[in-house]
């Protein structure tokens, strides 16, 4: 069975047909691209992240937050993004980052965004303090700046003056409250919450907001400037490219002389194909 996500991916992608086809495949064709990798720690928003980074003509790929680096690895990411999710740091058996990961983006320079769980799982693996408090929910006001809101130059916040003021969808209930070695503040909230980060050194960034909801006025535009300018990701892939890519694949493993018969159902974000 093939099922194709909201992120632009299908389950072609680990061999088409239940592992019937080679994976090497697959990888040809979608490393045609430059990819921008998800990884889904149960947000639901993490669709939405994927769909605006294909809204922006790059490949994205959602992986859960258990994919082993190897399989991160696989796929050659130009970009990671780290999604929100329901948990918190501090509970046992918390979605965590697999052992070797900062290591392994430091040295491949991958720049790598965490956003709302994301963010704090960052901090927290690199030695930074995160505590609990009534947190913050819905439609609010953020200034790009530093805790004492004056104005900053901020790589990840690039495209607007620092001292800006933006509305933002919040979402939170834990927040940073000490940043490792080599962060600096570059957004807070009114109530005095950091909600941008940034290792700009190591290409590390967080935000404690949603950039990918439209209740976020310059999310879009934030992200945009993450994948092209931050992190320098080529605009390389198209929706309209995905049939024929799909059909290629499929060409390859069936041959020129067989034949494939497809049951198909499901709407433009739940397609599912039985082949």
């Amino acid at each position: 069975m093939a099922t194709r996500t909201d992120a632009g991916a299908t389950d072609v992608e680990a061999g088409l047909a239940n592992g019937h086809a080679d994976k090497k495949v697959d990888l040809a064709l979608h490393l045609q691209h430059s990819v921008a990798l998800v990884l889904d720690y149960g947000s639901q928003y993490t669709q939405l992240i994927g769909r605006r980074i294909r809204e922006a003509g790059v490949y994205s790929m959602l992986k859960p937050s258990d994919a082993t680096l190897d399989d991160m690895k696989s796929v050659d990411p130009k970009v990671i993004i780290l999604s929100g999710g329901p948990e918190s740091v501090h509970l046992p058996g918390a979605p965590r980052l697999p052992a070797g990961f900062l290591e392994w983006v430091a040295e491949a320079k991958i720049p790598v965004l965490g956003i709302c769980y994301g963010m704090q799982l960052l901090m927290q693996e690199l030695d930074g303090t995160i505590e609990s408090n009534d947190g913050e929910y819905g439609r609010m006001d953020i200034t790009v700046g530093d805790e004492k809101k004056q104005a900053v130059a901020s790589v990840l916040f690039g495209y607007t003056s620092g001292g800006a003021r933006e509305k933002v969808w919040m979402s939170h209930g834990d927040e940073v409250v000490k940043l490792p070695a080599g962060f600096s503040v570059v957004a807070t909230s009114d109530q005095g919450s950091i909600v941008g980060v940034e290792d700009a050194a190591r290409k590390l960034f967080g935000l404690q907001y949603h950039p990918e909801v439209a209740h976020s006025e310059r999310g879009r535009e934030l992200l945009r400037h993450f994948l092209f300018d931050v992190a320098g990701v080529a605009a390389d892939w198209r929706m309209e490219d995905v049939l024929k890519e799909e059909m290629d694949k499929v060409a390859k493993v069936v041959g020129p002389e067989e034949h494939v018969i497809c049951a198909l159902s499901g709407g433009g974000d739940s397609t599912v194909g039985a082949p």
